[in-house]
């Protein structure tokens, strides 16, 4: 899906590796290891006024999905 669209396309290929390398390689083994969660952190994250944008950008989004068939 994501080929059609050149904008997603180089998102995609760019972030969704270093997302993969974040999980893989650092959280999933610092919660093996039972690092202390920073939560001043967390909490910062958690407030992060993104999450607002997002909720807008999503009311946005088509109530249905839509492909291209072909």
């Amino acid at each position: 899906m994501v080929d059609n669209c050149s904008q997603q396309h180089d998102g995609t290929r760019k972030w969704a590796p270093r997302f993969d390398y974040i999980l893989s390689q650092l959280t999933f083994p610092a919660l093996d290891a039972h690092v202390p969660v920073d939560h001043k952190l967390f909490e910062s994250f958690l407030k992060n006024d993104i999450h607002e944008v997002l909720r807008v950008c999503a009311t946005l989004r088509p109530s249905v999905d839509i492909a291209v068939l072909g």
